[in-house]
């Protein structure tokens, strides 16, 4: 590149240096409202996605909509293919009794004890038959006509059977009438809690009900302490350097010792008569590449070197942050609080939305299918598309509090200061500042997750018709999609992040934060590898330590014999650690990423004397400092006359 070319690229406005504003804490800075107009188009979309709703739940007649009923859903079939309280001729019969033979008889309400003298028929006339004799009775059951009142529970308008079907079906033998003989029911299977599988499964669920408070309390409380003990860990003078150095190069002599042997067996197979030449070349030449791959991997880690080390500086720096202020932990806890909020009206709407098509039986399966109109299907598309802004921006919103807390962190020269109130303040100034920040960046992914749906169904009806050539299309095209939203992602992490720092609004912030991620892209670099690797170590730790405190408890701690076995308690509080562990790591990353930027800006905004930095990261940007000033010296003097000489 041309010394023209460097002076063009550093006038660009979009890429110069990052100029302090004058203030001397983040708390102090002068906000405004950030996109105002894509929080009030949120806004509106939500209150167009009730009047949908209320459309099809009936709330609001339309006729452009039908109104939908969820009973269509997942009230069962009978034998006729009615659903049992909606069509004709049942809909005050809302549940379906199971014969043995599967056979489905709408009836009003499950029976509340068993009767071998009360019978359920398929229709009222062999009702009033078998219930007059017994006997008549008995020989509609053997038909497979009608079955016996059982004692039975209502289970999504089911009747399921309170006793094990073998109890019931000998004492119904029991009362038979005389001269009449039960069949046997082979076809219809005993109850499936006899088998040695089920018994263990019964099994299984008694230690989880039994030792439930231990699997919550290792799995959410102790997982808890133990990830803090881990930040704990990670801040202790050389231990992540050394973990982080071990590993490096560690790597680095498993590919010498790798290209080494290859050689070595390359040799022994020249000679030993038993391979070809062929065979001893191509061995020959994978430890050629073995050791070039040693060569550059131990050229990136020396030209990396100073970077790697500012990289761990950053994650114990971000470790410090969160340990001020442990309340961020729980921000993933509140935006699934606030998901959940959202969902139960939106799955509402869509249950009378899928409900609202023209039903389909087919007569042999009993199976229901339903087809829509089109505007049903825009009102379908229109509900995904709600449901992945509204996702896309509370987890907006919690990157947004994250970025807004450490960074205040970082930019407070008294550390003493930080604490939960921080976070207090950090959720004020999103909401009053900057939600529309957080729905303009939630916005773009939701429209890109929106094409891939989209995609993903034209693919599907592409499959359906056996069009290979727009499958070969829609796949090329799903991909670059998912490229595209990978990148999306990692920008506007970086955008609100600039936002929290800076107070811009998303188009100015994700400018400023691809250019400042340009400017100091082996920073970049070294910061995610080494990250990736303290967060996969967290992970490990937070999951593994937590499910062998348990497993301690259990085997030296209860008597054995008060438990069937160790698997299930140990098994659900791995899951929940490893949720933890997860939810910790989500948080901790966002605490790396917002240090990283932290950093950068305070080199870019203050002079030396004035910066923000302490610690490992202080000496870090003295050293940036110093090896810049020593860079530009010699070309200031030696430019200078060459300048003058062309003015002359």
């Amino acid at each position: 590149m041309s010394d023209a070319e460097v002076d063009k690229d550093k006038d660009d406005p979009d890429n110069k240096k990052l100029v302090h504003e004058g203030w001397d804490s983040l708390t102090e800075k002068k906000r405004g409202c950030t996109d105002c107009p894509c929080l009030l188009l949120l806004m509106a979309v939500w209150f167009a996605m009730t009047i949908v709703g209320f459309i099809a739940t009936g709330v609001i007649e339309n006729d452009n909509l039908k109104a939908g009923n969820p009973a269509r859903l997942i009230n069962p079939i009978d034998y006729r293919g009615r659903i049992c309280g909606f069509s004709d001729g049942v809909k005050s019969k809302p549940i379906g009794y199971y014969f043995p033979d599967t056979t489905v008889v709408c009836i009003k309400s499950c029976p509340n004890a068993n009767d071998y003298s009360k019978f359920i028929c398929r229709n009222n006339t062999l009702v009033s038959d078998a219930n007059a004799d017994q006997t008549v009775g008995y020989t509609y059951v053997n038909g497979g006509n009608c079955f016996f009142e059982l004692a039975s529970s209502n289970v999504m308008n089911r009747c399921l059977l309170d006793n094990k079907f073998s109890v019931v079906m000998s004492e119904a033998d029991a009362a038979s009438p005389g001269g009449v003989t039960l069949a046997s029911f082979s076809s219809y299977p005993d109850s499936p809690y006899s088998s040695s599988q089920a018994d263990f499964i019964n099994k299984f669920i008694a230690d989880v009900y039994n030792y439930a408070d231990y699997i919550f309390g290792f799995g959410l409380g102790v997982s808890t302490v133990i990830a803090f003990l881990y930040l704990y860990f990670l801040r202790l003078p050389g231990i992540l350097s050394l973990l982080i150095w071990g590993i490096l190069i560690s790597v680095d002599l498993f590919l010498l010792a790798g290209a080494w042997m290859l050689w070595g067996l390359a040799d022994t197979w020249k000679n030993d008569g038993e391979h070809t030449d062929a065979e001893y070349q191509t061995m020959k030449v994978f430890s050629y590449i073995v050791m070039a791959l040693f060569l550059l991997y131990t050229c990136l880690i020396l030209v990396m070197g100073k970077r790697i080390a500012m990289a761990v500086s950053i994650v114990k720096e971000a470790a410090r942050a969160l340990a001020a202020m442990p309340i961020l932990i729980l921000s993933p806890v509140f935006q699934m609080l606030g998901m959940v909020i959202f969902l139960v009206p939106w799955t509402i709407y869509v249950l009378y939305l899928a409900s609202s098509g023209d039903m389909v039986i087919d007569k042999q399966t009993k199976f229901r299918t339903f087809e829509y109109d089109q505007n049903t299907k825009y009102a379908f598309w229109y509900m995904l598309f709600c449901w992945f802004w509204t996702s896309e921006f509370l987890i907006a919103c919690g990157q947004l509090i994250l970025a807004l807390s450490i960074a205040c962190w970082y930019f407070t020269r008294d550390k003493s200061k930080i604490g939960n109130s921080t976070v207090t303040w950090a959720f004020r100034v999103l909401t009053f500042n900057h939600l529309g920040t957080a729905a303009f960046g939630s916005l773009v992914i939701a429209i890109i997750l929106t094409i891939r749906a989209i995609i993903a169904y034209i693919q599907r009806k592409a499959k359906k018709s056996g069009n290979k050539l727009l499958q070969y299309i829609m796949c090329c095209l799903q991909c670059c999609m998912w490229c595209l939203e990978k990148c999306m992602r990692f920008l506007n992490k970086n955008a609100y992040i600039q936002t929290a720092i800076y107070g811009y609004s998303f188009c100015k912030a994700a400018r400023s934060a691809f250019f400042l991620l340009l400017r100091n892209i082996l920073r970049v670099a070294a910061v995610n590898m080494v990250a990736e690797f303290v967060l996969l170590l967290g992970k490990v730790f937070v999951s593994v330590l937590t499910t062998f405190a348990l497993y301690c408890i259990f085997a030296y701690s209860l008597p054995s014999e008060q438990m069937n076995g160790l698997i299930a308690p140990l098994f659900f509080t791995f899951l929940l650690a490893y949720f933890v562990s997860k939810m910790f790591s989500e948080v901790f990353g966002m605490g790396i990423e917002t240090i990283l930027l932290c950093f950068i800006g305070d080199e870019e905004m203050f002079p030396v004397e004035k910066r923000f930095a302490d610690g490992g990261l202080a000496s870090s940007l003295q050293k940036t400092a110093q090896a810049a000033a020593a860079t530009k010296v010699i070309p200031v003097a030696e430019k200078e006359p060459e300048k003058k000489e062309v003015l002359m």
